[in-house]
């Protein structure tokens, strides 16, 4: 099912030309850009993003492209779903999606925590995945990862792991904390306060 979205903010924060939707899979609704015609990319972001983290590739690719952005399960203002984080899951979600949109083949992209669900989708859907582009992440199993890993896995990864520990730690400092990792990830320099 797909559903227009009107726009909840005061200053939309979407570039000219960019649809929002609703799209109904799997048990979730997930917010979804797209922008464009021609042969479909899908764009599968990472944590603590939005589909807004490709606001400046989406115009760029949308000249040749149908680009769908979806917000994962639980990011921005899709469903926040008491489960299926999972890549298995995401990847399901991201199939789902492309069906619902009527495509039946796209190239993938995807980007840290997106990466995995994109590298599943490509695997169990071959006739589905034309190419596929993954950044910014590890693949267990595959070469690079010994040098990230060598003292352990970063402290986060551990922190999200257990069931209800962030949720109960960070309550009420949830902005604070996606801050820092945006604040991190960019170099000190933060991120537009519109993508956030």
């Amino acid at each position: 099912m797909l559903t227009p979205v009107a726009s909840s903010h005061s200053s939309d924060p979407r570039p000219p030309g960019v649809e929002l939707r609703r799209v109904a899979v799997n048990g979730v609704e997930l917010d979804v850009a797209l922008q464009g015609e021609g042969p479909a990319v899908l764009l599968l972001h990472g944590f603590p993003h939005t589909w807004q983290l490709w606001t400046r590739v989406m115009g760029p690719l949308a000249e040749h492209h149908r680009v769908v952005a979806p917000d994962m399960r639980g990011a921005g203002a899709s469903t926040r779903a008491a489960d299926g984080y999972d890549a298995g899951t995401l990847a399901c979600d991201a199939e789902a999606l492309l069906e619902a949109l009527g495509v039946r083949w796209a190239d993938v992209v995807g980007i840290d925590a997106g990466t995995p669900p994109a590298f599943l989708l490509a695997m169990r859907r071959p006739d589905l995945v034309g190419r596929l582009v993954v950044m910014e992440s590890l693949l267990g199993g595959l070469p690079g990862a010994e040098e990230f890993l060598a003292r352990g896995a970063p402290w986060w990864f551990g922190f999200h792991a257990v069931p209800g520990l962030a949720e109960t730690v960070l309550a009420g400092h949830e902005a604070q904390y996606v801050d820092w990792f945006l604040d991190a990830g960019s170099l000190g320099e933060g991120v537009d306060p519109a993508v956030r």
